[in-house]
């Protein structure tokens, strides 16, 4: 399957967004965690990171059960919270990065944050109805907080 990257963007402070492709991209953005959603190749060592990997599999086009993925939000927010630098991504940097993205978004008081996300980063984010459902029963299930 071809996959179109998504150019890496820091989307708020911290927290960077991006796809495998545009990995160094994320790399020379120095974050202190990577949580990967789908694959980390080993090379990220010889270029020099030395922080955190947090991981977290999705399939490609997919999410993950409801108490798996409030323990990545969860897991994300805290390392936002404790001032770290956290890189998200996936293979293109959309669905699965968009999806993830925009529950921690909401968390941080963004409104319409698959919105914002299609304004500001790409408008492929959060690529299936599944993804958006599974987005809107986060917020439903989770009130905004303030970082």
């Amino acid at each position: 399957m071809d996959y179109e990257a998504q150019q890496s963007v820091e989307i708020v402070p911290g927290l960077i967004l991006g796809s495998i492709y545009n990995l160094e991209e994320i790399l020379y953005m120095k974050p202190d965690v990577l949580f990967p959603l789908d694959r980390l190749p080993g090379w990220i060592w010889s270029f020099g990171y030395r922080g955190e990997v947090v991981y977290y599999p999705i399939t490609d086009y997919n999410i993950l059960p409801d108490d798996v993925l409030d323990k990545l939000v969860d897991e994300l927010l805290a390392r936002l919270q404790a001032g770290k630098r956290v890189g998200l991504f996936c293979v293109g940097g959309h669905g699965r990065t968009g999806y993830v993205a925009s529950c921690v978004l909401h968390m941080l008081g963004t409104k319409r944050p698959i919105s914002f996300l299609r304004d500001q980063y790409s408008m492929k984010a959060v690529e299936t109805l599944e993804q958006e459902n599974a987005v809107k029963r986060f917020q439903e299930r989770h009130p905004r907080i303030s970082v």
